[in-house]
């Protein structure tokens, strides 16, 4: 796949997060434009068997935590990578999200909880927020890899000191330090590229969400997508969907940092 120039990345380790990449990445194909979609596993047999990707790609170290989403996006298989979490699946046409990264090496969206607690650099100004981790779309180049080398190593440092198994911390303060050092360039797009559904959200007018990032159980799936896109000349929000739909299993997340479930 690396002679493709755009293309779609996940990355799943164990059989659970494999099956849920395997069921997003089906979700997705209608929306992908025909771009090739890529597993990064330790799962490759049962992925293999699902013809859910175009490629399925051996994990070289999986350790079953966020550090596998990490170490794999060394090597990313196209020249501009939509990495996807396994819980993320397209809605809307991707072509929308590489356009909208223009120049910049990286695109993605600001974490709906901007400061978690745990650590954190405090040399990074607060209103430089934490971004999302689940959908990052790069330009593979050896300043982007110089990035993820260097969010790995602050990743384990921050591992073995105090115990914090969340990424995008690390990830925040890297990112910061690139900005401002290495001229690294960061377009921040907007929450309908990476819709969190843990959070209370609000989807603005005038855009569908182009990415759906949640466990939404599958019995609800159609209907909230046509809540969402159906009519986007309008706000949508989490309160109405609940008001609209009362028996909804979805739920919030509140708490500000989730365990550590492995990559999802």
């Amino acid at each position: 796949m690396t002679g493709e120039f755009q293309g779609i990345l996940y990355i799943a380790t164990g059989h659970r997060h494999c099956g849920e990449a395997v069921a997003n990445a089906k979700r997705s194909r209608s929306f992908a434009a025909e771009k090739p979609i890529v597993l990064i596993t330790d799962c490759v047999p049962q992925a293999s068997a699902s013809g859910a990707f175009d490629e399925v790609c051996h994990h070289p170290n999986p350790m079953q935590c966020y550090r596998d989403k990490i170490s794999a996006m060394v090597r990313l298989p196209f020249a501009e990578t939509l990495f996807l979490d396994s819980d993320a699946c397209l809605t809307a046409p991707v072509e929308a999200i590489f356009q909208a990264r223009g120049c910049a090496d990286l695109a993605a969206v600001q974490a709906p909880v901007r400061l978690p607690a745990g650590w954190r650099d405090l040399e990074v100004p607060r209103l430089f927020s934490e971004i999302n981790s689940g959908v990052l779309l790069w330009k593979r180049s050896r300043k982007q890899r110089a990035l993820v080398h260097h969010w790995l190593r602050l990743y384990d440092r921050l591992q073995a000191d105090t115990g914090q198994a969340w990424d995008q911390a690390s990830l925040r303060s890297v990112l910061w330090l690139f900005v401002q050092k290495k001229r690294f360039r960061l377009a921040v797009l907007p929450a309908e590229a990476n819709f969190r559904t843990t959070k209370p959200w609000v989807a603005g007018r005038g855009l569908p969400v182009h990415v759906l990032h949640g466990r939404v159980p599958e019995d609800e799936s159609d209907d909230l997508l046509d809540y969402l896109n159906g009519n986007v000349d309008r706000f949508r929000t989490w309160s109405e969907w609940h008001q609209r739909y009362p028996q909804s299993k979805l739920r919030l997340r509140i708490g500000e940092v989730p365990p550590d479930p492995g990559p999802s």
